[in-house]
């Protein structure tokens, strides 16, 4: 059995390895789908996706691909449907992830109901966000009588729901299974019997405190690689939105109901990316969307981009493992794997925009600067 997992990494802890070997006493293969230069929170990954695809590799993942920009810096369904996809290429039989609840018949059935939207959902989500209450808030309660409301608002819950939508969508044979959260939560600010969040742990690597009881490999892994820093693009961002046109913007990802004119508003008295994120943050929009709109402002992430079906596959990394997997999925594969990046001569806006979010993250480094490393660093191979 092919086993995927649809993760950021953001940086590769003990909670990622207890998922990883749960999944293993059940199968003995594992395909990850991982974000690569920015993340879905609206973030800069904390260090290069080929550092923290090795540190996957060294920790029972056999084959590391790139999620593309356009799905790791999107909403929720969009996150879920590039991730999925991407599994189906590549002949996986089973979807893992983490969730709160650990139930997935639950799960599931929810995911079932959302997509068949029983009657008067959709316009009791309208009136609910017409008394000013964000998208999130409205389907909670739009649902509150049908789907357990912890479904809808936690987030591993969420991710898991998206995800379950996502393969019911597309009819696909990927079968899901999940595996309950232990220890520190999503975003959790305390250390469990050795288990922190992701969040936590970046905390600390920007304080410069040891993480190394905290993640299952040897700190030497990340010798040189200073977390890389959002704040480093302040200055390019702000310049962006304020020669933007409202047009522009409008064309931006996720961008939508006149949120560009308050955005380039607001630019004009803020300087860094922190404080406008913020100052354009209200009830209705969540600062994870704010924060990617802005991100995506910079990257030129324009709404024709996206699309429900990835134009190839990327690999970061592999061990013999998964050389037998891209082997066996490239006899089939409906889109080219991309392994060098020279030889991918496709005009495919979806690469362009990797490129691009590979070059301006490299600025977000406090030493190491230089760009085209797409076309510099070749995927990493554990023996």
């Amino acid at each position: 059995m092919i086993s995927g997992i649809i993760a950021e990494y953001n940086i590769f802890h003990n909670g990622h390895k207890y998922m990883i070997d749960e999944v293993k006493k059940h199968s003995d293969k594992i395909v990850a789908v991982m974000s690569g230069s920015f993340v879905q929170r609206g973030d800069v990954a904390i260090s290069d996706k080929w550092t923290r695809a090795k540190t996957a590799l060294l920790n029972g993942v056999d084959l590391i691909v790139e999620l593309p920009v356009c799905y790791a810096l999107n909403a929720a369904p969009n996150f879920a449907a590039g991730g999925t996809k991407l599994l189906e290429y590549l002949d996986v039989d089973e979807l893992a992830f983490g969730s709160e609840r650990g139930d997935i018949d639950l799960i599931t059935d929810a995911a079932h109901t959302m997509e068949m939207e029983p009657n008067n959902i959709s316009s009791s989500i309208k009136k609910y966000i017409s008394e000013g209450l964000s998208y999130a808030e409205a389907l909670t309660k739009a649902y509150k009588d049908i789907i357990p409301p912890d479904i809808l608002t936690s987030p591993n819950n969420i991710l898991a729901l998206e995800y379950c939508r996502a393969l019911t969508k597309n009819e696909s044979g990927i079968k899901p299974f999940t595996i309950n959260r232990t220890g520190a939560n999503h975003d959790d600010t305390y250390i469990c019997a050795g288990f922190a969040s992701a969040s936590k742990i970046r905390d600390m690597l920007f304080c410069k405190k040891d993480i190394s009881s905290l993640i299952p490999y040897k700190t030497d892994i990340l010798k040189g690689n200073t977390p890389y820093n959002i704040s480093k693009l302040d200055t390019a961002i702000i310049a962006k939105l304020r020669t933007a046109d409202a047009g522009y913007l409008r064309t931006i990802s996720e961008v939508t109901e006149g949120l560009e004119n308050r955005i380039i508003e607001m630019s004009m008295y803020t300087d860094s990316f922190s404080d406008l994120a913020h100052s354009v943050k209200s009830k209705r929009y969540t600062l994870s969307k704010i924060r990617r709109i802005l991100i995506s402002s910079l990257l030129e992430f324009t709404k024709d981009i996206y699309s429900p079906f990835p134009e190839y596959i990327r690999v970061l990394g592999m061990n013999r493992t998964g050389m037998e997997i891209l082997k066996k999925a490239k006899q089939n594969c409906p889109v080219p794997i991309i392994t060098k990046t020279a030889d991918f001569k496709d005009n495919s806006k979806q690469f362009k925009l990797d490129l691009r979010a590979s070059n301006i993250a490299a600025l977000c480094h406090p030493k190491q600067h230089s760009a085209n490393t797409d076309f510099k660093i070749s995927p990493v191979i554990v023996k």
